[in-house]
């Protein structure tokens, strides 16, 4: 995703009418790169967030997302990442009957 695609973050949460505040779900990878332009786009919308870092190797990991969407009282989710990471995010939302935000990236 590159910078630029921060917009479509952005883009998706106005449409949605997403307010604060919203769960980012997405890799330690995906986190390292984009957060810096997620924290652009999103101070604009005035939401505030957090990030919880999917790991993919821990299957527990959709308890996991309840918890922390449970715990900052999310009102959205917010996916950036793989279809692995979509699939597990988007049961999280469901389970919570959240709306979510989601943008498929696939870091190299």
């Amino acid at each position: 995703m590159p910078r630029s695609d921060s917009n479509a973050l952005a883009e998706q949460c106005t449409a949605l009418q997403i307010r604060s505040p919203l769960l980012i779900v997405a890799s330690s990878r995906t986190v390292s790169e984009l957060a810096p332009s997620w924290e652009t786009a999103l101070r604009t919308l005035n939401i505030s967030y957090r990030v919880f870092v999917f790991s993919e190797n821990s299957s527990d990991e959709l308890d996991e997302i309840l918890k922390e969407a449970l715990d900052f009282l999310a009102t959205a989710l917010a996916v950036i990442g793989t279809q692995d990471i979509l699939k597990v995010a988007r049961l999280a939302a469901s389970q919570l009957d959240l709306p979510l935000v989601s943008v498929l990236y696939d870091p190299q």
